[in-house]
This record gives structure tokens, C-alpha cells and sequence, in this order.
């Protein structure tokens, strides 16, 4: 099975059944279907053929999907990017990723450098964009509705086997520089059936999707409930989160996925604990750690729905280990157990298993692994070998195989004698009432060579004393541990996907330097 034909399995058992909804707009299997075969014959009218690249910045919606769909049947490599203008993580992907073709919303094709690179293709087409946007200037590329408008209906007949790729997902690596993770329809196929097996999804399931389909967590809400012939609710007004919150409701979502931002967002800026949600069946956190005291604030104010911690990352399809909401409340702070199908060893300096307890590299083998990386055999040596996928991950296993993360590899912190882990000082600070979100990144001292530095965000109804947050980190810390300065901002900087920008702050970081010592 390739990845297209969840889409076209769906259509064949449930044609009249809702596959996407936006906020104006839905379309059944049969609709999606039809529309993707058409987007893939269009695709195939404008020379990709097998193995091509095809380059998709849409916003999220039914349009985007049956584009998603249409390059994979069209036997191409669907190259999922942010849309927009001033993007130059977009040109360094087109640039390395060489596309026979593009598909993108307006305000991408108007940008001049875009434009510039687009224009290098075989073939760009541009959407109409979102209904009642404000229309961009003007570019020079043809309108990709007339190109569907005059392409066929049926189904295209391209070989392929489920080795092949289906998409390549860019990722940023600790410099910031986009790489390309290569994923296989056996790497996305094998990842969805082990998540449904564990979410035990099924048709009757309407998934709430705000995170963006460029990116692989909000892609695989899409393989999943596509698979299982559900329903996926695209809404992506997560500024406004009163609005998508009521549309959870009016649409009977029975699903719901973040990362940690979005809980935060939704716990401390929204009316979340003054509503109700009947239908919702499970919600779902992954995209980096979740602090467990902001778990448990969800617990208590949150909907009584199945909460799902996961663990993974982009090399992995989306999904490596899981907690069962049963094994919430006793393993807090765990990422739990290897998804089916998928093994995780924890693997020290030397490169042997890490005993019980002991902290090394978190590895990973299975059917959902990359092959590597795009046009980059050094990186790609460096990060997959004979054990499997180095994560960058550290962290342990306890007594009963659940997984514990301690840090990123880079987000360690070298205060003098010792190696700090970010994450351990984050949990800690994430306990004061006042804290909405906080990130802890190197800074230069004159003594210990680096220490911590703190950057927190506040909560609006929440006073915040500086003396009292330092006493405070005194009484659960020791003294290396405690960061030698709190810098407080707004809002804690967010990449497009809503994962905190630790890029920016260590640039922010860099500025300063302190030879004070808590």
C-alpha cells in the first residue's frame, strides 16, 4: 500500500463521507479523491513524472491536500514548505531539493526572491488563495485552478513500489540550516498503522488540526485519520483560539493535537475552562517536552479527555514512543514506551546500551525510519547507522521501559565542571505560579566559562517578584543549576510550528555576558 491509497481506500469503503472540513467549506472521500487525481494529472500535463519533486506552499485546507495527494499519485515527491513572503528557509529547500514543479498560494509567488527561484522551475502554478484575502501584487505564473479546470478526472497509472519516496519534510538542524528528512510510503505507512493502532482511531473520529501540514506532526493527523476514514478539521485562526475552540464544538471534534505552546496558549489565554466538550475522545502533545507541571494544570482545568503524551521527530515519519493516558499520573514526565513496531535504545558515550537508569542517546530502529537526509551523505552518515536513528535526544530508561528525557545534546550546558541540562532547570522554573513559558539557553560567564540563562514569559493575571523566583529556584536546585539571569519577555519567540526558538534566543543570549554568580 502507498500512501495515496489510505485517500483512495477511504473514498472506495465511505465515498459520502466528510474528509475535510475548513471554517466555509467541506468535501467528502469521493470529492477529495476525484480532486487529487485531477491535481495529479495536471502535474503529470506540466512533465513531472516519477521521482520529480514537486514543491507545495498552500495554505492548509482542502485545496493542499488534494495537491498533497495528487503529487504522490502522480508518482512525484511531495516537498511540503511554509508558505509566504520573506521566507528564506523556502529558497534554500527549493534550492536544494531541485523541483520539477511548484504549486503556491499568492503571497508566496509575489515575493520577489521567491519568485526569482520559482521561475527556475519546469512549471509553478499559483492558487487563488483563501477566500476574501487581500489580494498580493501581481506575479507571473499561471493560475493552478485553470490547470486543474482542464485536466482529467481518472485515475493516473503510475508504477510504483513502497520503497520509493513519498515526501521529503524539512527540518532545521541546530545551525538553522534546512535539511531535507527523506521519507519512504513504507517509512508513513508503517508510522500511521502503528498510531492508529495506539489512538484506536477509527471513522467515527474528527480530528481538530491546527498545526500546519509543512509540518510532519500535523501531517500524520492527516495519514491517520485518512487511513481510517475520519474526519479532519483544518482551522488555522489558533491566533484567535476562542474561535477554534468553538468550532471544536460545533463540529464535534473528537480529537485534538499540540505542542507544548498550544496547551499553554489555551490553559492561560483563552475561555478553554469555562467550556465543555462532549465529543472530545483524546487529545494528543508532542513537538518537544511538555513540562509536567503544565501536565497537570491540564489535567485539572483541561477537557476529561484521553491525554496522550508522544514523543518522535521528523526522521521518524512523526511518532517514536507514547504514554498511555493509564500511566500519565505514575510516569509523569516520561515520553513512554516505543510505538508498535519500533525499537528505542538508550546508547551511551562508549556506543553500548545504557544500563537502567543511565543516561546516553535515545536510538531508534524501525519500518518508520528515514533513509537520511536529502543531498547530504555526510550529515546523513553522521545521524543513521548500524544501531539506527541518533535522535539528539538524551535521556534513560527506568525499571519498567519508560523513556525519560533529559536534554538535547546541543541544549547541554557546560557550568564549569558540570554538564547542565536546559530541560531540568525549565521543568523547575515551569512549577512557579507566575511562569507562562520559559526557555534556558547558554550564556558566557567569566568564571564557569557558561551558565544558565533564563528567559521567561509571565503569566497576564500573575505578578512576578525576581528575588522571590531566585529563592525559589534555591530551594529545588543546587547553585550551578540556578541561571544567573532572568530575562523576561512578552512572549517567548516561536518558530512557524509553535516550537520555542532556541536559535534566537541563543543569538539573544550571545549579547550578553555576565560574571555574576547566583
Amino acid at each position: 500500500m502507498l500512501v495515496h491509497d489510505f485517500l483512495r481506500s477511504s473514498a472506495a469503503r465511505t465515498p459520502d463521507a466528510v474528509a475535510l472540513i475548513e471554517p466555509s467549506a467541506t468535501a467528502t472521500y469521493k470529492e477529495l479523491d476525484q480532486l487529487a487525481s485531477r491535481s495529479a494529472n495536471a502535474l503529470a500535463a506540466a512533465g513531472v513524472k516519477r521521482g520529480d519533486r514537486v514543491v507545495l506552499a498552500i495554505d492548509d485546507g482542502i485545496e493542499s491536500v488534494a495537491c498533497y495527494f495528487g503529487a504522490l499519485k502522480a508518482g512525484a515527491v511531495a516537498v511540503p514548505l511554509p508558505p509566504g513572503p520573506h521566507n528564506d528557509r523556502f529558497v534554500r529547500a527549493v534550492e536544494d531539493c531541485s523541483p520539477a514543479a511548484a504549486v503556491v498560494n499568492p503571497a508566496t509567488a509575489a515575493d520577489p526572491v521567491t519568485a526569482a527561484t520559482l521561475a527556475k522551475l519546469r512549471a509553478t502554478f499559483v492558487t487563488r488563495g483563501p477566500a476574501g484575502a487581500a489580494s498580493p501584487a501581481r506575479h507571473q505564473f499561471p493560475i493552478w485552478v485553470t490547470a486543474l479546470e482542464a485536466a482529467r478526472e481518472d485515475e493516473p497509472e503510475v508504477s510504483a513500489i513502497d520503497l520509493d519516496l513519498a515526501a521529503i519534510i524539512y527540518t532545521s538542524g541546530s545551525t538553522g540550516a534546512p535539511r531535507g528528512a527523506m521519507l519512504s510510503h513504507l517509512n508513513i505507512r508503517s508510522n500511521t498503522e502503528s498510531i492508529v493502532e495506539y489512538l484506536h482511531l477509527t471513522g467515527a473520529d474528527r480530528v481538530m488540526c491546527v498545526l500546519p501540514f509543512y509540518y510532519v506532526y500535523g501531517l500524520s493527523l492527516l495519514h491517520t485519520h485518512v487511513a481510517v476514514g475520519g474526519s479532519v478539521i483544518v482551522d488555522t485562526r489558533f491566533a484567535f483560539p476562542n474561535v477554534v475552540l468553538n468550532a471544536m464544538r460545533e463540529r464535534q471534534a473528537t480529537g485534538f493535537a499540540g505542542v507544548p505552546s498550544t496547551f499553554a496558549l489555551l490553559m492561560h489565554r483563552s475561555n478553554l475552562t469555562s467550556m465543555e466538550f462532549p465529543h472530545l475522545r483524546y487529545v494528543t502533545q508532542a513537538g518537544g517536552g511538555m513540562p509536567p507541571a503544565r501536565i497537570r494544570e491540564w489535567l485539572e482545568k483541561g477537557p476529561k479527555a484521553a491525554f496522550y503524551v508522544m514523543y518522535g521527530a521528523t526522521e521518524a515519519s512523526a511518532r517514536l514512543t507514547y504514554l498511555e493516558p493509564a500511566d500519565l499520573e505514575r510516569k509523569l514526565g516520561s515520553i513512554g514506551r516505543a510505538i508498535p513496531n519500533v525499537e528505542v535504545l538508550v546508547v551511551n558515550d562508549e556506543g553500548r546500551v545504557a544500563a537502567t537508569g543511565e543516561v546516553g542517546e535515545l536510538v531508534a530502529r524501525g519500518s518508520n525510519i528515514s533513509r537520511g537526509y536529502w543531498n547530504s551523505e555526510e550529515e546523513t552518515a553522521e545521524r543513521f547507522g548500524p544501531l539506527g536513528y541518533r535522535t539528539g535526544d538524551l535521556g534513560y530508561a527506568d525499571d519498567d521501559g519508560f523513556f525519560y528525557l533529559v536534554g538535547r545534546k546541543h541544549d547541554m550546558i557546560k557550568v564549569g565542571a558540570h554538564r547542565v541540562g536546559a530541560k531540568e532547570i525549565e521543568d523547575v522554573l515551569n512549577e512557579h505560579p507566575a511562569i507562562s513559558e520559559v526557555a534556558v539557553v547558554p550564556v558566557q560567564h567569566e568564571i564557569l566559562g557558561e551558565a544558565p540563562l533564563a528567559f521567561i514569559a509571565r503569566r497576564q493575571d500573575v505578578s512576578l517578584d525576581i528575588a522571590d523566583l531566585l529563592a525559589f529556584c534555591h530551594s529545588r536546585l543546587p547553585g550551578h543549576k540556578v541561571p544567573v539571569e532572568f530575562v523576561t519577555l512578552p512572549s517567548i519567540p516561536k518558530s512557524s510550528i509553535g516550537k520555542i526558538d532556541k536559535l534566537t534566543l541563543r543569538r539573544m543570549a550571545s549579547e550578553r555576558r555576565t560574571g555574576c554568580s547566583n
